[in-house]
């Protein structure tokens, strides 16, 4: 059968965000859709749930693995979607029309396609241009992105040395190949789980230490003009925010949100 997509969940022992997710991939519109959970030898009842909704599931497996990304790359071996969209345990799509909806959105085309996303207690808005200091600030949301799987037949899947920051390492390669398409649609895909890995107190250190290895890697001889590239940026970002103008429009902004 052919997929226009393959949505792939990762879990390991989050049975309560299993659920929401499984239960949020199994209402879309959108059909057919390859699904694929990897579990990571779960002891929690989470195999459990995936045994209860198989009939909707087209591969999963339960067994140990060596992280996240190796979980990944394990559900990248099996998709046979033309677009990948790794959505784990957790995270959930915006409604049942969501799939459908970003996929026949007029700007759906390219390589790399990112959505936005919601939290609990607020949003996540992306740009349309990314400059080529980008991936030195931050990085895209995967959960809310749908990539080609072309593109992982010609980049390989995700750098497990990185074990908090693969995810950031594989777009800035893909970026810097300066012949893979990515595109912004302003639509929020997701709402996102923010309590993963990478936004753990716990591992800062090692986020910041993987960062900073995966921007000198790739970055190479443009890390530094980059990086002053950003300071500069947000040296200029502060200095907007201090007029007349970016002060009224934060107080406006809190204003709302109250």
């Amino acid at each position: 059968m052919k997929y226009p997509v393959s949505v792939i969940t990762i879990n390991y022992n989050n049975a309560k965000g299993l659920e929401q997710t499984i239960a949020s991939v199994c209402q879309q519109k959108l059909e057919p859709i390859e699904y694929i959970v990897i579990d990571g030898g779960s002891t929690d009842g989470s195999v459990a749930l995936i045994e209860q909704a198989s009939d909707q599931i087209e591969y999963w497996v339960s067994e140990p693995d060596e992280g996240i990304y190796h979980a990944m790359n394990k559900g990248i071996a099996k998709a046979q979607g033309e677009y990948l969209l790794f959505l784990n345990s957790g995270d959930v799509l915006t409604s049942p029309q969501a799939l459908s909806d970003f996929m026949s959105h007029p700007l759906f085309k390219g390589d790399i396609i990112y959505g936005d996303y919601l939290f609990a207690d607020g949003e996540k808005r992306y740009p349309d241009h990314l400059p080529p200091w980008y991936f030195m600030k931050t990085s895209l949301p995967h959960q809310s992105t749908l990539f080609k799987r072309s593109v992982f037949e010609r980049m390989g899947g995700y750098d497990t040395s990185y074990a908090i920051a693969a995810d950031r390492a594989f777009y800035l390669q893909c970026f810097l190949t300066e012949d893979i398409v990515f595109t912004h649609l302003p639509y929020f895909l997701t709402l996102f789980d923010r309590s993963g890995l990478s936004n753990d107190p716990a591992y800062i250190t090692q986020k910041k230490a993987e960062d900073e290895r995966l921007l000198r890697t790739l970055y190479g001889d443009d890390y530094e003009a980059h990086k002053a590239a950003v300071i500069a940026e947000q040296r200029a970002n502060r200095a907007k925010r201090n007029t007349v103008t970016g002060l009224l429009k934060r107080v406006l902004n809190k204003w709302r949100r109250s």
